[in-house]
């Protein structure tokens, strides 16, 4: 069983509540997130529920891996939605994206589909996950940074970088506490017109970084993003094939920079 599939009859939303909480619900028929209209300045779902999931996630990564997905897409629906409306083309692509760059099964892709269109509906704001996941994944700070790296990588799918997507994908960043730095880095790794700027970007260096740093800061990332450093990290097997996507625009830019420098 997929690692969406689990999530029926495991009773994780009962752990985990709040906004994500409340899209586990919505897509399996239950109400577990709890009071959707709660005032937007309160907790996501109190410090108490907060405390017991993160001591189970701890106990059971496998828990943690779910409420990181949950929150991609949830995400991903406010993302497609960010002007406006969400199109047939957008489902089909975010569809093409779990199945080809997360390698999820058809019937996780079925369970994903309800959570999508349960966040698309919901009138909870994207802030509001936000907030939730970092509290819940803020002991893990390269967690958040990836998981704008897979908005981003879903919003520029088909091509094109709609101005409100950004917008958005900001604001999230913002709230889970990334820097601008995190998240420039993130929209130049999958930015398909990328430039010298965006490669170094990418490496999380500037243009006028030495060369002996600059390759310090590649050795760096492509361990972090070894496929047996990804499984330590308890991304799970979907998580791989992002992994080595990421890899990849990782020795890309790596190759932009060492060719303009000649090393």
């Amino acid at each position: 069983m997929g690692l969406l599939g689990t999530l029926i009859g495991g009773g994780i939303g009962f752990v985990m509540g709040g906004p994500l909480g409340a899209m586990i619900g919505g897509a399996i028929g239950s109400n577990l997130g709890g009071n959707q209209n709660r005032p937007r300045n309160s907790s996501p779902y109190g410090a108490a529920r907060s405390a017991a999931f993160e001591d189970v996630s701890r106990r059971d990564p496998r828990q943690a891996q779910q409420a990181f997905m949950v929150a991609m897409i949830s995400l991903a629906a406010k993302v497609a939605k960010a002007d406006g409306r969400v199109t047939t083309a957008e489902i089909r692509s975010f569809d093409h994206f779990l199945k080809n760059n997360l390698g999820m099964s058809a019937d996780d892709r079925k369970i994903a589909s309800r959570i999508f269109n349960q966040a698309k509906d919901s009138p909870i704001p994207a802030e509001d996950f936000a907030h939730q996941i970092r509290d819940l994944l803020g002991h893990q700070p390269d967690r958040l940074r990836d998981l704008i790296s897979l908005l981003m990588n879903i919003a520029m799918a088909d091509g094109h970088f709609d101005p409100a997507e950004e917008r958005l994908i900001n604001s999230i960043a913002t709230a889970m506490g990334l820097s601008s730095r995190d998240f420039e880095e993130a929209k130049a790794m999958f930015n398909p017109t990328a430039s010298l700027d965006a490669a170094y970007a990418t490496l999380g260096v500037a243009s006028e970084t030495e060369d002996r740093e600059v390759k310090s800061a590649y050795r760096r990332l492509a361990k972090e993003y070894h496929p047996d450093v990804v499984a330590n990290k308890g991304m799970g097997e979907d998580f791989q094939s992002f992994a080595a996507e990421k890899m990849r625009a990782i020795n890309h830019a790596y190759d932009q920079v060492k060719d303009s420098r000649g090393f």
